[in-house]
C-alpha cells in the first residue's frame, strides 16, 4: 500500500485528540499512473484520491450558489462510464461517498446493438451526435429516464442510511452529465433543482484552448481539475 496523511484539526468531540486523514492505495495503482505520466513525457509530482481531487474543484462551484453555498447540502454525481458516485457534501465536509454501477457506457452498448455498430464506433457517434434519426425516441429518451430513476433511487439510499431527508441541490459532473433532458428529467424526478457541473465557471481561458470543445466537455474535467487548483490554493 501507498499512504500519505494530513492533520485535519483538533476534534470537535474529543478534547484534546485531534482529526488525521489517512489516503490509501494499491502501489500498483500508483505506479501505473506514475508510468503514464512519464510516458506522457510529465513529471508526476501529487497523486490524488480521486474524491478529494472532485471535492477540491467542487469547492468553487459550491461558492456561486446562493449565500456562498454555506450550509447547503449538495448531492454530487459523478457519472463516468461504468460507475456513478454519489458524494453529499455540505460546506467542506463531505457527508457521504458511495458508487453505483450504472453509467454512460450502457447507452453506448444499447447504440451499439440497436444500429450494429462497433463499441468503439457507437461511442464516437454517440459524442459527435451523428446517429440516425429514431436514437432520441427510441434509445436516448427511455435511457435519460432510466438513468434519472437510478439517480432518484441513490438518493433515497441516501435519505434512509442518514439523518437528512433533502438536499438543496443535485449536480451532475461526468461525460454523460450532458445528455439532453437529464437535468431537466433528474429535477423533475427527484424535486431538487439539478445543475451540470462547470468547473471552469468564470476561469479565464487560455488562447490554445478550443473555448466551444471545453464548455460541451467541461463536466467531464470535474476531477482533473481539483489537483491542477493545487498550485493556486497553496
Amino acid at each position: 500500500m501507498s499512504l500519505d496523511f494530513c492533520v485535519i484539526g483538533p476534534s470537535p468531540t474529543s478534547v484534546g485528540d485531534v482529526e488525521v486523514l489517512i489516503a490509501a492505495s494499491r502501489k500498483d495503482r500508483v505506479q501505473d499512473r506514475q508510468g503514464l505520466a512519464e510516458a506522457a513525457g510529465l513529471k508526476p509530482v501529487v497523486l490524488d484520491i480521486e474524491s478529494h481531487a472532485s471535492r477540491l474543484a467542487m469547492g468553487r462551484v459550491v461558492a456561486g450558489l446562493p449565500s456562498e453555498g454555506k450550509d447547503a447540502l449538495v448531492a454530487l454525481f459523478e457519472i463516468g462510464a461504468d460507475t456513478t458516485s454519489l458524494k453529499v457534501l455540505r460546506d467542506d465536509e463531505m457527508l457521504y461517498d458511495r458508487d453505483q454501477a450504472f453509467g454512460g457506457s450502457q447507452l453506448t452498448q444499447l447504440i451499439s446493438r440497436q444500429y450494429g455498430f462497433s463499441f468503439e464506433e457507437a461511442e464516437q457517434k454517440k459524442l459527435a451526435a451523428d446517429l440516425p434519426e429514431d436514437y432520441e425516441s427510441t434509445l436516448l429518451a427511455p435511457f435519460v429516464d432510466s438513468m434519472s430513476q437510478e439517480i432518484g433511487r441513490a438518493l433515497q439510499y441516501f435519505f434512509t442510511s442518514t439523518p437528512h431527508h433533502k438536499v438543496h441541490y443535485v449536480m451532475l459532473a461526468g461525460g454523460t452529465a450532458t445528455l439532453p433532458g437529464l437535468k431537466d428529467r433528474v429535477t423533475e424526478l427527484t424535486g431538487f433543482a439539478s445543475m451540470v457541473v462547470n468547473p471552469f465557471e468564470n476561469m479565464k481561458l487560455g488562447s490554445a484552448v478550443r473555448e466551444s470543445k471545453l464548455r460541451r466537455e467541461a463536466p467531464s474535467y470535474l476531477t482533473a481539475c481539483g489537483p491542477a487548483m493545487r498550485r493556486f490554493l497553496q
